[in-house]
């Protein structure tokens, strides 16, 4: 089995993790390399697997939607603001998964029970006084904790929005371009020193290094 099909049985679940080093160190890829390799996928794994259902993760849009709206620029929806916080929630938010589950749930009862509709179907005015209630925490014990359930969902809207894009958000390179931040560059050329950059924004694709 080549490195290349070692990987690909690993990424499917075809072999254990052990195994998956095993076949790379007979390939000629040496341990420590081969241990790093099988750190890296496990990760890509666990980002990659969904952490809501489509249903949690359509309301988390709309809310997205509402706390980042469109305008002639692209809002949170289109920037990807809520792929950004399903693949958080999959791995370093897991610990707030249950929290995000509980409050989308309260959210869309109270929605349905108070309007007849649910939190998607509403206009965007009737969102907006939604979310005002649950910030200023006029819910009541519909949504439990709810400011403090909002602003975590706000914080973590923004932060999808203005993220780099290998966590999944800021797709495009649309929220850099809002604040016209260039990305990671490493060095200016000297006209651009004490000067605001005016080139256009780039992103660093590499994964993150442990900790990050």
């Amino acid at each position: 089995m080549s490195a290349e099909e070692a990987v690909r049985a690993y990424l499917e679940r075809k072999i254990s993790r052990r195994e998956f080093v095993k076949r790379l160190r007979a390939v000629g890829v040496t341990a420590g390399a081969a241990f790093s390799y099988a750190e890296m996928l496990t990760a890509t794994q666990a980002q990659s697997a969904p952490a809501l259902d489509p249903s949690e993760i359509r309301l988390l849009e709309a809310i997205a939607g509402r706390i980042f709206p469109a305008t002639d620029t692209p809002g949170a929806i289109e920037i990807g603001a809520a792929s950004y916080i399903d693949q958080a929630l999959a791995a370093p938010y897991r610990p707030q998964l249950a929290r995000y589950r509980r409050g989308l749930q309260e959210l869309e009862r109270y929605c349905t029970a108070t309007l007849g509709r649910s939190f998607t179907s509403l206009s965007a005015a009737e969102q907006d006084d939604i979310l005002g209630k649950l910030e200023e925490g006029k819910l009541g014990e519909a949504v439990a904790g709810g400011p403090q359930f909002f602003e975590m969902v706000r914080r973590h809207v923004m932060e999808g929005v203005f993220c780099e894009p290998y966590y999944g958000g800021n797709r495009d390179l649309a929220g850099w371009r809002h604040v016209n931040f260039p990305g990671q560059r490493y060095g200016y050329d000297d006209p651009y020193i004490n000067r605001v950059i005016d080139l256009p924004p780039i992103a660093n694709n590499r994964p993150p290094r442990k900790g990050e």
